[in-house]
This record gives C-alpha cells, structure tokens and sequence, in this order.
C-alpha cells in the first residue's frame, strides 16, 4: 500500500508537470482554435444560425463546445484581472476534459486490478504521448471526442452499476457521434456486448440518444446534413496512407500536386483519383469486414470478458480508420492514444509492444524530418511509410490479442 501511494504521488506529480509544459508550449503560428473555432462563435453571436444560415462543417456537440469559450471571453471581460479570452477559455476546457480522461483511465486500470507496472505503464504512457502532442492536445477538439468515444468504450469497466454503466457507455458513445460521426459503426458492436441485458439497453440508450441529440434533430432537422457534404468535398489528405501510395508512385510519375483545401493539405492528380476510387470500395468493405469479425468473436467469447472486449474492439476499429480513411490529420493521433493508455493488457512486456510503436509514430509525425533522400524517394516518404506501417503493425497486432484474449478459441 505505501508503495502504492508514493507511485500514485509520483504520477500525479508527473502529470502536473506535463499539463504546465503542454500549457505553455501551444503552436505558435496556426492555431485552430483562433482560425476555425473562434471566427465560427463570432458569426453564431451575431445571429448566424449554423447549418441553416451558414455550411457548417463539424457535427453538432461543437456548437456548445467552440460558443461557451465566447460566452466565458464577453462573461469575463469587464473584470481585468480574471479575464480569460477565447483561446484561453477553450484551453482551459480541454484542460478540464483531460483532467477528467486522466483520472477515467486511473480508475479503469484500477478496476482491472492491473499489475502496477502495467498500471504505471498506461499512466506514464498517456502523461508522454500527450504532452509529445503539446502543440494540439488543447488546441484542437480531437481530446473531446476521444474521451466520449473512450468513455463510451469502458464505462463498463469504469462503473460497477450495470444501470450507470450502459447509460454512461450509450451517452458517450452518442456524445462522441455528435463530435465527430466517425464512431457510429461501433453501435453494433456495444449492441452486441449488451445484448443480455437489451431492455437495459433499450432504455438507457433512448435517454442518452435524446440528451445528445434531441434538441439538434428538432431545431436543425435535415440542415445537419450539410456536414456530410464537407465531408464528400473532401479529398485523399496528405497524412493518410492513400496519399502514402500516391506519394510513392508520384516519384516516377511526376503526376500529382499537394493543393490547401480547407486549411487542410490534399493530393490532386490523374493517381488519386484512382486511389480515391479503391478507398471508396476499400473502406466501406473493411469496416463491414470487420464488424463481422468482431459479432464472430463476441457470440463465441465468455461474457466475463464482454468488458474488456469493448475497449479492445474500439481501439482495433481506431487504428482500422487510420489506414484506410481518406481523412487523417495529426490530431487524429490522440483518438488511439486514450485507448491504448487503459487497454487490458497481461503483461508488462505486452503493454511495450503497444505503446512503444505508439509513441514511436507520435515522434515521426511530429518532428520535422530533414530533407534527404533513401534511394528514389524523399525522407517525407520514408517517414510516411514509418508512421504507416507501424500503425499496420498495431492494428494486426490488436486483432491476435483479441483472438487470443477473447476466449473466442
């Protein structure tokens, strides 16, 4: 026990000391939050409706996630001395939101009754990979929807109460397809995982779909469709690994430009639009592929281990999206992250062959690569291909573990 409360001390202190630097080490030349985010608060507070009077292009749970900083900015300015403008007050709800995950995944691995090394590891692991992702913990709103689809994913785990936990799994599971839609196939799988006790399921998951999503469906109806046509106009993004293979192929072809669309930078040329024709047939069929992988391993698994296996099916669709998405921008990195930080693993050494490769592809997304060439291509390339396969190499190395781990066998 006083082991365990000098180590508890020790993270604790550790994750202050990350939160201060990431706090002070924002971007400094591009921030989303003054270039996206504020500019929309702006035109809602002058009258424009989003959606009906403007093409908004994020779902609706950003609205009260980018308008309250604004409020709290006008709320505070007639008091100098606790002012806190825009950019400060989203900060400092993000910094909310990742206080509450930290103490989210202290509990869950608790609950686990995980060893403490793997304990340790998971804490020491999210205090690293977040603060390696300094420049847009904070300043993008990736950390809100990976903390609804990460509570969505191990609320069982995280509360004891059968009722609190299908509530809290459906609220963050419908909370997170308000933030960002991506998630929504993982439905069927949490179905599924809940299906002994569907009543409670039915119930509960009607009260959260209607917290969440009542008043937008009823105020906006068909006008919150306009996000999916952002969505549709949007190209083969340079981070994807799509744009790794036209990339690739672009260094004997000469064929294809990186163009800025929506403060977004894309691939353009006669090679993606052919990428982008096998990605529309690709995506669909592998998240089809896999949510039929994933009802095989849970009609044939212990439910015992139908806790566990919520977390694990969500990371592995996670790092699925990755590689086959057309969209992927870099704080899209912190979505796996929450994940893998209370992910049941066994063993110490198992937990290493997870996280190390994790942060592994955090370092190659953010350090800037000098330019130097490995035989015909670039060392951009090299890198992308780096950061690719790795992520292939998580996402294989997630399916054996549920193979093996599920009771499926």
């Amino acid at each position: 026990m006083k082991k365990l409360s000098i180590l508890s001390i020790l993270l604790i202190a550790l994750y202050i000391i990350s939160r201060i630097y990431i706090w002070r080490s924002g971007p400094v030349s591009f921030t989303e939050i003054i270039f996206s985010y504020m500019p929309y608060a702006h035109l809602w507070a002058s009258g424009q409706r989003p959606y009906l009077d403007q093409w908004y292009e994020y779902p609706p749970a950003t609205i009260p996630l980018f308008y309250i900083p604004h409020v709290i900015d006008r709320g505070t300015l007639k008091y100098p001395a606790i002012h806190l403008d825009y950019l400060q007050s989203y900060r400092g709800i993000l910094l909310l939101v990742d206080i509450g995950v930290f103490v989210m995944i202290w509990k869950v691995l608790r609950k686990q009754k995980a060893k403490v090394s793997i304990f340790a590891g998971g804490l020491v692991y999210y205090i690293l990979a977040t603060a390696k992702a300094h420049h847009f913990l904070y300043d993008s709103m990736d950390l809100t929807f990976a903390a609804a689809m990460t509570l969505g994913a191990a609320s069982p785990l995280l509360f004891s109460s059968k009722k609190v936990s299908t509530f809290f799994s459906w609220l963050g599971y419908f909370l997170a397809i308000a933030l960002k839609y991506i998630n929504a196939p993982l439905g069927w799988i949490y179905v599924l995982l809940q299906r002994k006790s569907f009543k409670k399921t039915v119930i509960f998951g009607t009260i959260a779909f209607l917290l969440v999503w009542l008043l937008p469906l009823a105020y906006f109806r068909s006008s919150l469709s306009v996000s999916f046509v952002y969505h549709n106009m949007r190209g083969l993004q340079i981070d994807t690994a799509g744009a790794t293979v036209v990339r690739t192929i672009d260094t004997f072809t000469r064929s294809e430009e990186v163009i800025n669309i929506y403060k977004n930078f894309e691939m353009k040329g006669p090679v993606t639009r052919q990428v982008l024709k096998v990605l529309n047939i690709i995506f669909p069929v592998s998240i089809l592929a896999f949510l039929l992988y994933s009802t095989f391993l849970i009609l044939k698994s212990p439910e015992k281990n139908y806790a566990k296996l919520s977390i694990q099916l969500t990371l592995s669709y996670v790092l699925l999206f990755m590689l086959v998405g057309k969209v992927l921008s870099t704080p899209f990195l912190i979505w796996h992250i929450l994940l893998l930080a209370l992910y049941p693993f066994e063993s110490f050494k198992q937990q290493l062959f997870f996280t190390i490769p994790s942060l592994l592809i955090l370092g190659v997304s953010m350090i800037v690569v000098p330019f130097f060439m490995v035989g015909p291509l670039t060392s951009y390339i090299v890198s992308a291909w780096v950061r690719t396969l790795l992520f292939l190499y998580l996402f294989i190395a997630s399916l054996i573990m549920l193979r093996k781990k599920s009771g499926a066998l």
